[in-house]
């Protein structure tokens, strides 16, 4: 029963926010009086990927370029995520990193990401590190920023009593700021991943062809509208499951150390 409480909240969210997004996905097309031709209706994406003649083609046609999306947002998402760790890590132990790092992640993130990706492309190639090269900067700035807040929040008494045992710097943040940065570091975990599967999908528009980005681009050309409006739905839904699971992870892991209440 101790599992059922950390799950309950997750799965009710993620039941929530799919029957939110289909009402608005409905209004919109009726607000905005959408083209027929090109609108596509929660039953008609449906009917496209469960076809009885053509649903495992469609479906193929859609979950094929998933899997490379999602490999390409994973790798951005670690990478980044460890940079911003390792990073943030650095700012806290030495007020010269802090100065010679920051300035430098708030350029970055603050350049369009579509200005970036030619300059990426001569680096790394026409081809998938570019890719997750571009969605880790993504991850990058946000996840810095709530990692460094979360282990500076820790209360000068915690840091007194551990300096007064004779503790470093280092062991300040290993036995205090760790763990009192936790809800900042799965806040930073929750707003990485879709942020990753976004930065993946516009680096996609320009460079790996089996990828969603790319399919939705060729089935624009195409007409394919069907397909279309399935990659955006599939890929919508696996970020929100994404986003669920970190939300899972998270209640379970403060849920053990006592500090749900905090996040």
């Amino acid at each position: 029963m101790s599992f059922v409480k950390p799950l309950a909240r997750p799965v009710f969210n993620l039941v929530f926010v799919i029957a939110a997004l289909v009402v608005v996905w409905l209004l919109l097309l009726e607000v905005g009086n959408v083209n027929p031709l090109v609108a596509r209706k929660p039953g008609q994406v449906l009917d496209y990927l469960f076809d009885p003649e053509k649903g495992a083609a469609n479906r193929s046609a859609v979950l094929d370029p998933l899997w490379q999306t999602l490999l390409d947002a994973g790798i951005g998402f670690v990478a980044g995520l460890l940079a911003a760790t390792a990073v943030a890590v650095g700012t806290y132990l030495s007020r010269g990193v802090e100065a010679a790092t920051m300035p430098v992640a708030m350029v970055v993130r603050t350049v369009p990401l579509v200005a970036l990706a030619p300059i990426i492309t001569l680096i790394f190639g026409n081809g998938f590190w570019t890719v997750a090269a571009m969605s880790g900067i993504v991850v990058l700035f946000p996840a810095l920023v709530t990692i460094s807040f979360g282990l500076r929040s820790v209360s000068d008494q915690m840091r007194d009593v551990v300096r007064v045992y004779g503790g470093s710097t280092w062991a300040v943040l290993r036995r205090v700021a760790f763990p009192s940065a936790l809800p900042s570091f799965f806040a930073a975990i929750r707003i990485s991943v879709p942020g990753a599967v976004t930065g993946a999908l516009i680096a996609e528009f320009y460079t790996t062809p089996a990828s969603v980005g790319k399919a939705v681009n060729q089935a624009l050309a195409l007409y394919k509208y069907d397909l279309v409006w399935s990659l955006l739905v599939v890929v919508t839904l696996a970020s929100i499951v994404l986003y669920m699971v970190a939300q899972l992870l998270e209640r379970v892991v403060l849920t053990r150390y006592g500090a749900a209440d905090r996040a």
